[in-house]
């Protein structure tokens, strides 16, 4: 696993191996997601593999570790978890 490093968007140069970026919800509260990412792996990659690792939904925008305030560098200030799952391959 990658560690020691800056969070970050999923474009970003430098950024946590589960930086995924922001998902959208519709007023009546859906969200849709379609992704494609090229630091993460499905089990192939032993340091880039999210297979068995949380995910976390947090109530806020993430600033990607742009502004340097406050919990920028570590969650993006991303507000409090809202839904936590675990990612599974089977």
């Amino acid at each position: 696993m990658i560690v020691d490093v800056s969070h970050g968007m999923p474009r970003d140069a430098v950024r946590h191996v589960g930086d995924l970026g922001n998902i959208e919800t519709d007023a009546d509260g859906r969200t849709y997601i379609a992704m494609r990412d090229d630091v993460i792996s499905i089990g192939f990659d032993k340091t880039r593999n999210v297979v068995g690792l949380p995910i976390v939904i947090h109530n806020l925008t993430d600033d990607g570790g742009h502004t340097g305030k406050g919990e920028s560098n570590t969650t993006g200030n991303a507000g409090a978890r809202v839904a936590c799952g675990t990612i599974l391959f089977t």
